[in-house]
């Protein structure tokens, strides 16, 4: 199913809203389509129905709607669109869409990042093959598990333990580390199950990061470090910016991510890269050519007193990038409720957190009668809370703190009385 709107654009001064250069916005927020729209562009936002909520419709000039788009159907109707609307360029801060906006982007000729970098990123058993020019800089051994025996195989190539994990993935989900004999025997079945659809890659013991870069013309400046800390399965529990490192740590970090993306072809726009700094220096994980998820993107504003997204639509629009703030926060943290698996029982404490010291966002997720599901990936986390301070160290404090306030209880779930947030 299609469905178009007709977003009502704010009048002008002289009462109708001049059209400027077209640009498509491929799903996310609002923050984009607003700062492209102040630059004077013209914009069409491209999402489902269900995510087109009242606030595009105040941010975006026109509106394209599909419920069950795949991304050759985007690539079709961006190419028909352009023959009645030029499009300058089409953008997306969303994982889902970023081989899409892409693949448009490289059909009409209208520049970005070239889609084999896109393909690359977001195909890790690509990266990690255009990964391996980077030797004297930190090559991760991995191999795609095709069969059984291809796990047994990579372990008996670089030992226990081993991560694995899909080729194509974000938010944590689904990332096991591989430890023993039993935990080789699940991965076998496992890659049994899903054929040529997991990585395994060799363990990286260490503290972990991610580099909040943003490149023009091939010049790639590093806005941020962001501690991380990981809970089960390694899924992300915490975040911390700025990344309590010294210096030679900060620079070897921050060069690591600039080889890693010249090598990657990358050449503007924002970009996160996870990395760990391991005994024997920094070993990328994985690269997205896109802000930050899990908040990052607003922990970095806090501190650097710019948003990502304003730099992109500046950028976009070929306009100078915005100011900073003039009294940003010297640090923010981040940390995520977690909870037993069950279903909720019991949740309480969220306002008394929200009026914690330096806590600028609460984020409950779940509520009573919702399922908790096992710690597997981002999604299974139960909310969270964002506070701001001098230091790295307050900032942590004070997120733990307030999020200390915050109950919630679970019992064993029932077949016959559960409610997933998923579902809601």
């Amino acid at each position: 199913m299609t469905a178009f709107a007709s977003a009502s654009a704010a009048p002008g001064p002289t009462g109708a809203r001049q059209r400027g250069p077209s640009v498509l916005v491929l799903g996310g927020g609002t923050r984009l389509p607003k700062a492209l729209r102040d630059h004077g562009m013209y914009v069409v936002y491209g999402g489902t129905p269900d995510e087109f909520t009242p606030a595009h419709h105040d941010a975006c000039d026109e509106a394209w709607l599909l419920t069950d788009g795949s991304e050759d159907e985007w690539v079709r109707r961006a190419v028909a669109m352009h023959q009645v609307l030029p499009l300058r360029r089409v953008v997306t801060v969303r994982e889902r869409f970023l081989t899409a906006a892409a693949r448009i982007g490289d059909t009409l000729g209208l520049g970005g990042n070239p889609l084999e970098t896109v393909r690359i990123l977001k195909d890790k058993s690509l990266m990690r093959q255009r990964a391996e020019s980077l030797a004297d800089a930190g090559a991760v051994r991995a191999r795609v598990m095709r069969t059984p025996e291809d796990v047994d195989a990579f372990v008996a190539r670089v030992g226990l333990p081993v991560v694995l994990k899909p080729r194509d993935g974000s938010g944590s989900a689904d990332i096991s580390i591989v430890r023993d004999e039993d935990a080789v025997a699940h991965a076998r079945a496992r890659v049994g199950d899903l054929p040529g659809v997991m990585l395994a890659e060799e363990f990286l013991d260490g503290p972990e990061f991610s580099v909040e870069t943003f490149t023009d013309r091939g010049r790639h400046r590093v806005l941020a470090l962001t501690e991380k800390f990981t809970g089960a399965g390694a899924v992300e529990i915490g975040h911390v910016v700025p990344a309590r490192v010294g210096a030679e740590e900060r620079a070897a970090l921050e060069e690591a991510t600039r080889r890693f993306l010249d090598a990657m072809g990358f050449v503007e726009g924002p970009a996160h890269t996870e990395i760990i700094l391991t005994a024997n220096g920094p070993r990328v994980v994985e690269s997205h050519n896109r802000p930050g998820g899990d908040g990052i993107v607003d922990l970095v504003r806090h501190v650097l007193g710019v948003d990502i997204r304003d730099l992109l639509a500046a950028q976009i629009a070929g306009v100078e990038p915005p100011a900073p703030a003039e009294d940003p926060a010297g640090a923010a943290a981040t940390w995520f409720l977690t909870a037993a698996p069950g279903v909720a029982t019991e949740v309480s404490g969220w306002e008394t957190a929200a009026q914690g010291p330096g806590v600028v966002a609460v984020a409950p997720g779940t509520r009573v009668g919702d399922t908790v599901s096992p710690l597997r990936g981002s999604g299974d986390r139960c909310g969270s809370v964002t506070a701001v301070a001098a230091t790295a160290d307050e900032a942590l404090d004070r997120a733990r703190g307030a999020l200390a306030h915050v109950t919630l209880r679970t019992t064993p779930s029932s077949p016959h009385s559960t409610e997933s947030r998923e579902g809601r």
